[in-house]
């Protein structure tokens, strides 16, 4: 448990490099698609299945302000990296197992400090101006970084191996010293090349023609950089020219039914997986199926002092994407921001929905898969004509969606699993009867049934008897298309706005936006028990919180959106900074 917790730690901290690394500025290709000479992108194959580069400049202001937070989380992981260590360290001893690999690790650890921070980076040649690529060779994955000084880089390693008291074994290629470890199946290369620091992972049984294209010392034929492959996903999406990342999901799919050369078929000997081992007919159906979400894409379409918006799109196939992006449905407000301490919601167009998955079924009945691969999926035709089969009450199909915003809660105490003790929130029911639901409800309380609510949006309160056990306010609001209820004293003054907010012309399927600041003081002592019997330990309860203080100072509001539209699904996060 420890240990697993350990490499998950490393793993974490690792992802803050690539954070502070995506920081910095670059030579890369502009929005007009032209490359400098020196792009890290020329180093990226055209064909590369997955690929996520810096492309642009980061405003060195939004750089300033996020500094911070990088540093003390940095720190904080850190901390929780040597709490880590220590505490298997103890086990292992009081076990009476072998416990050099924890003691020879914390002296490794301690150096590791003098790493994680912005100023540890840039002392170890990771700077500003450098660059970064995380691609495929082949699915071999390499990391890359430009550095400021490759012997900043060299002497910080050496270091850590002088710390770990074991350096890691070393080769050459091309008059190139590199590092690895590993075995005979696999090994993690670092290489230092040319003011590069290179990262990855490969077959131990790889030619040396073919490493040296997975380190770049072979260049590719047709790189990145002039493909003009993330230039278009930029324009097409609205990206800034910041960071982009694409992954091929149709290229890595035929790499397992297509004949493979180069590293890639060094890798699937590795795997001793053989592409003959489908026929035909599974090949064809494996294709198609994999167009059906072709490409995934992702990027930044705002980078500023004021707010930071990045987007994900998971593209679908034309006709899958227009059929889903009709499955939504309006929801008064959703999508909005409504203040308070946190709000979430979602739409669906449940006979939309019953639609897309008939034609599905149609889709599948007239043109049956034949590979056993997918012979479940087939199978469940059948099954899946007996649930569009089974009786629905027509006002199920009229539901249209929810919308939730919570205000304050208090006494809850997620850590103790304690529930609150009262809750300030405001709840919307889209439906298309909305009286048949209250009719409903009230064939159930007859607290309801004595409201003589009217369809005018004007609140009215419920008395019932949990809630007044409680001592909770309740008020019910109708319109012909909503139910709002809201709870707690003065809430109902906000449940007009709420039945009479604007719609969305693409209404998004699912939309959360929280207060950043009082959610990580709400959940600040939670995260620590969330982790396990590491949250038993002060100093990474103490980490934790440097981490939520952090996060309190930097950010104002945070939100995610799920959004159906032609091109596919889409995930859009949004965080507005604090001034």
């Amino acid at each position: 448990m420890s240990i697993l917790s350990m490499r998950r730690s490393l793993v974490a901290a690792v992802s803050f490099v690539v954070l502070l690394v995506a920081c910095g500025d670059s030579d890369e290709a502009g929005s007009s698609g032209s490359v400098s000479a020196d792009s890290i992108l020329v180093y990226v194959p055209a064909d590369t299945p997955y690929v996520f580069a810096t492309t642009g400049d980061a405003p060195d202001d939004v750089i300033d302000k996020l500094s911070p937070q990088i540093d003390a989380t940095l720190s904080a992981y850190h901390q929780i990296i040597r709490a880590v260590a220590e505490n298997a360290y103890a086990e292992a001893r009081e076990n009476d197992e072998d416990s050099d690999w924890f003691k020879q690790a914390l002296p490794f650890i301690d150096e590791l400090e003098s790493l994680m921070s912005i100023e540890g980076f840039a002392d170890a040649g990771i700077d500003r101006d450098s660059q970064f690529a995380f691609y495929g060779a082949g699915l071999l994955p390499v990391m890359r970084i430009s550095l400021s000084d490759s012997q900043l880089m060299e002497t910080a390693i050496k270091r850590l191996e002088e710390k770990a008291e074991q350096d890691m074994q070393t080769s050459t290629i091309d008059g190139n010293s590199y590092r690895y470890a590993g075995n005979d199946e696999g090994r993690v290369v670092l290489a230092i090349v040319d003011d590069h620091l290179i990262m990855t992972m490969v077959p131990s049984s790889l030619p040396e023609d073919l490493l040296k294209q997975v380190l770049g010392l072979t260049m590719p034929v047709d790189s990145m950089a002039t493909s003009g492959t993330l230039a278009a996903i930029r324009s097409e999406y609205g990206y800034d020219d910041y960071m982009v990342g694409a992954i091929d999901v149709e290229r890595i799919v035929a790499t397992f039914i297509d004949p493979q050369t180069g590293v890639n078929a060094e890798l699937l000997k590795l795997m001793d997986y053989g592409e003959t081992s489908l026929d035909d007919v599974c090949k064809a159906e494996i294709r198609t199926m994999s167009g059906i979400l072709p490409r995934a894409v992702m990027g930044y379409s705002e980078l500023s002092v004021d707010r930071i918006s990045s987007n994900a799109v998971m593209e679908l196939r034309d006709d899958i994407a227009t059929a889903v992006s009709a499955l939504t449905a309006p929801v008064a407000g959703l999508g909005q921001s409504q203040g308070g301490l946190f709000s979430f919601g979602m739409s669906m167009d449940l006979l939309a929905l019953r639609e897309f998955y008939s034609d599905r079924l149609d889709a599948l009945q007239e043109s049956p898969l034949n590979c056993e691969i997918f012979a479940d999926l087939q199978a469940g035709v059948e099954s899946g004509r007996e649930v569009l089969n089974q009786p629905i009450p027509p006002i199920v199909y009229g539901f249209k969606g929810f919308l939730a915003a919570v205000d304050s809660v208090d006494g809850m105490d997620l850590s103790a699993q304690q529930p609150p003790t009262s809750i300030d929130m405001r709840m919307l029911v889209a439906i298309e009867n909305a009286e048949g639901l209250l009719a409903m409800g009230a064939m159930f309380s007859p607290e309801l049934a004595s409201l003589n609510l009217e369809s005018d949006g004007e609140p009215v309160r419920v008395n019932l008897p949990m809630a007044d056990a409680l001592a909770q306010v309740i008020y019910l609001a109708m319109t012909d298309k909503a139910l709002a209820i809201s709870v707690g004293e003065g809430m109902q003054d906000g449940l007009g706005d709420m039945l009479e907010a604007n719609v969305a012309d693409q209404p998004p399927f699912f939309h959360a936006e929280m207060d950043a600041a009082a959610y990580y003081e709400f959940v600040g002592n939670s995260m620590a028990s969330d982790i396990g019997e590491l949250g038993d330990m002060p100093e990474v309860r103490d980490a934790v919180a440097a981490m939520n203080a952090a996060s309190q100072l930097l950010m104002d509001r945070v939100s995610v959106a799920i959004n159906f539209t032609d091109d596919g699904i889409e995930v859009v996060s949004d965080m507005t900074l604090k001034d």
